[in-house]
């Protein structure tokens, strides 16, 4: 599968997961108190077997190409932190909550640079190596190479 083909199946997924998270914000209103909104049990459900899913590393086998991984991780990662803002922001997570996450994602990701993959070893090298593919998730990939 070609490259292009492959990045737009991840993209499609990926967006399709964003979706719905922001699905229960679309159909509530805005809150003006700072109580944290539950979603409904079903979309919960969800939202627990796609981050599941999520945390599998779909392609082991993938050779090691340094851009590509590095784009793949710095993507994953920011798109991680817009999630955890729009949760934020729409009342799905509370400050400390986010505070708690973005905080060492911010500081993971300021180390995803091509330098850093060009000289990593061991389980930083896997980790890497595991990004080059678009079919793995930054926490997949980091959770199975810690």
């Amino acid at each position: 599968m070609e490259q292009a083909e492959r990045r737009h199946l991840a993209t499609t997924w990926m967006g399709a997961w964003l979706l719905l998270l922001g699905m229960p914000a679309m159909a509530l209103p805005e809150r003006v108190d700072n109580a944290v909104r539950s979603l409904p049990p079903q979309v919960q459900e969800d939202v627990n077997d796609i981050a599941r899913q999520l945390l599998k590393v779909q392609d082991s086998d993938a050779e090691l190409s340094c851009p590509k991984a590095v784009e793949n991780a710095r993507w994953g990662m920011e798109t991680m932190l817009e999630v955890g803002e729009r949760n934020l922001r729409d009342g799905y997570l509370s400050r400390v909550d986010y505070d708690r996450m973005a905080t060492p994602l911010k500081a993971q990701l300021e180390g995803l640079t091509l330098a850093d993959c060009e000289n990593a070893s061991g389980a930083r090298h896997e980790f890497y190596r595991c990004m080059s593919s678009d079919y793995n998730h930054v926490m997949a990939c980091a959770k199975a190479h810690e």
